[in-house]
């Protein structure tokens, strides 16, 4: 089957694409993708949290006072410690995780 698709793709836009016979056997089975697993699984903030910091991101800029890359890591840092505690690190979030929060939810920032 992935060879098929490969053949008939290449055919119609050009492109060589590769497919793992794995890949698509496990998300047959109901499966997730690797990126959904670890934007879900690997993220510092619960999704109503996410939601919250967009929130307040946004009605802080609404009233004149849009947060630095150093507040919004200051604030996200404060909510996880607060919900992790000691298995929150001391290092906190990572150097470049605010720049990457901006960019995955700039739809709605």
């Amino acid at each position: 089957v992935c060879r098929d698709v490969q053949k008939a793709y290449l055919k119609e836009t050009g492109q060589v694409v590769s497919l793992n016979h794995n890949t698509l056997a496990n998300l047959a089975k109901g499966g997730v993708w690797l990126s959904e697993f670890n934007s879900s699984m690997k993220s510092w903030l619960t999704p109503t949290e996410t939601d919250k910091v967009i929130e307040y991101v946004v009605e802080m800029a609404q009233h004149g006072f849009p947060l630095s890359h150093k507040r919004l890591k200051e604030h996200v840092d404060e909510i996880c410690r607060a919900r992790l505690g000691d298995a929150f690190p001391q290092s906190r979030v990572g150097k470049n995780w605010t720049q990457r929060f901006v960019e995955k939810h700039s739809d709605h920032l």
